[in-house]
């Protein structure tokens, strides 16, 4: 049966559709995809696909590499739950915490030695899918305690990218036996049903997926930058050499840019994905948000809301926000230009617009008070984000705290020369390139706090690195342009003021 298409509501729909949501931004949904997955239809309702998408959860896919809330994990969700299906295909996932404790002594072995850490990787991999396995099949993980797992462990060692398929599917063979006797001598692991260990006895595929890659970048981490790129050419080798064997790594994009310069590999990673998202596709997942708010307030589905995008947003905002010399901004643009270009924070903006207001539509001023709190949440996240990048970045930041929007390049440099001579600011080393001053410029813009502003006949061309993401390595640096911080920073910024 075909589902009726709602293209407009009337004027008591869309009152319904306000009382119902007044005071709940709940159908925002959550921060995290992992939270978010566990809604009602969320891969069917909710899922938006850019042109990426199909790139990011392919087979081939060694790195994703995306900024904060830029949709790594459901990526990854997605791609997790189209493998589930082959019956012949064993996933496994793990986070880079985890990884990182249960191999600590290896990984510091590693470091210590400064080479061959790529088949160290392979084998830490392959130990990852094993106890995984093993955890499945039997309840709990084995010890060293247990012979068995000895001689499984052991049948890891030495693995290469080639044969690690093979390697793999012996370990089973061993552990498969094993855990169908210890299944059938206690009562408790009963719900691990004989399909399920047929399953895995059967799988001649395997893959392996690896969250918050970023994380062991940290500090007082168990790994250094050699480490992390002996891992990528690990994941890249297994999963590029291999029919039946992927390892794929989800990592934010300061690590990503972070560990290229002088790295030899990096020009043979075949499976790099970039999660850059356009003003279209975050329109696009706008309004999947808003089509669920709407069919929950009217109890029908959300797939059969198919009204106008601006329809569905002005039921919830002002159409319009009024700029500083009274011109006027479509409301949805104005969220945009002010966020990271990712879900999560255009979700955070929304947000605090919906929380700032006690009726709907939320209101021009409410959108405009919101900021001021969106804003200074945005700073805390350069802070959280990019501070092990820039020692002193906290103090970098809020050295423009009463300062123009806007500076000629060569004040700009002025400024920032002077945060590096007094040694308050720093650089980490590989982080950027060229004089200091303009190597710190070149960070502030690629990291999203400051942008280019070109002139232009009657206004200026905005570059930033939100929609150009290369762009920071050859921006200009005379006085022909203007360097601004971005408005997404400038409100929270004013807040210090004495």
């Amino acid at each position: 049966m075909a589902i009726e298409k709602i293209i407009t509501l009337t004027p008591d729909q869309i009152r319904e559709v306000r009382h119902r949501w007044r005071n709940d931004s709940s159908f925002m949904g959550f921060p995290d995809a992992e939270r978010d997955v566990n809604q009602q239809n969320w891969f069917d309702v909710l899922l938006v696909k850019p042109e990426w998408f199909s790139n990011a959860i392919s087979e081939k896919a060694t790195v994703v590499v995306a900024r904060k809330g830029a949709g790594k994990s459901a990526a990854r969700l997605t791609s997790m739950e189209h493998r589930n299906s082959v019956s012949t295909t064993l996933v496994v996932e793990a986070s880079a915490d985890e990884l990182a404790s249960l191999h600590a002594e290896r990984l510091a072995k590693a470091s210590a030695r400064g080479y061959g850490a790529v088949s160290d990787w392979m084998q830490i991999y392959a130990d990852m899918i094993c106890r995984k396995l093993a955890f499945e099949m039997s309840g709990r993980l084995l010890t060293k305690d247990d012979d068995i797992a000895i001689r499984a462990w052991a049948k890891t060692e030495g693995i290469t990218e080639r044969d690690f398929v093979e390697r793999i599917a012996d370990v089973i063979k061993t552990l498969v036996p094993w855990a169908k006797k210890i299944s059938t001598e206690s009562d408790s692991y009963k719900k691990y049903s004989p399909e399920r260990l047929a399953r895995i006895s059967e799988s001649t595929s395997f893959i392996l997926y690896v969250d918050d890659f970023d994380n062991l970048q940290e500090e007082g981490g168990a790994t250094n930058i050699r480490l992390i790129r002996d891992a990528i050419e690990a994941a890249d080798r297994i999963t590029h050499h291999n029919k039946g064997a992927e390892v794929h790594l989800f990592m934010r994009q300061d690590l990503w840019l972070n560990i290229n310069p002088g790295w030899h590999y990096s020009d043979k990673v075949n499976g790099v994905v970039h999660l850059n998202w356009t003003v279209g596709d975050l329109k696009k997942w706008m309004a999947q948000r808003l089509r669920l708010a709407i069919g929950e307030a009217l109890n029908i589905s959300p797939n059969s809301v198919r009204m106008p995008f601006d329809e569905m947003w002005h039921i919830f905002f002002s159409p319009e926000v009024t700029l500083k010399d009274k011109s006027t901004s479509d409301s949805f643009s104005y969220m945009v230009r002010r966020s990271m270009y990712t879900p999560r924070s255009l979700r955070s903006f929304a947000q605090f617009s919906l929380n700032a207001d006690t009726k709907l539509p939320v209101s021009d001023l409410a959108i405009q008070d919101a900021e001021w709190s969106y804003s200074i949440d945005q700073l805390e996240f350069l802070k959280t984000e990019f501070g092990g990048l820039c020692i002193g970045l906290d103090i970098c930041l809020q050295s423009f705290t009463g300062k123009p929007l806007e500076w000629l390049a060569s004040d700009l440099y002025k400024h920032l020369r002077g945060l590096i001579g007094n040694g308050q600011v720093r650089l980490q080393k590989g982080v950027s390139y060229g004089e200091q001053e303009i190597a710190l410029a070149r960070f502030l813009f690629r990291i999203g706090f400051l942008e280019v502003r070109y002139p232009q006949p009657h206004r200026y061309e905005v570059r930033d690195v939100m929609r150009h993401p290369d762009h920071w390595k050859s921006v200009r640096t005379d006085d022909g342009v203007r360097w601004a911080v971005r408005s997404a920073f400038f409100n929270g910024l004013k807040s210090h003021r004495t």
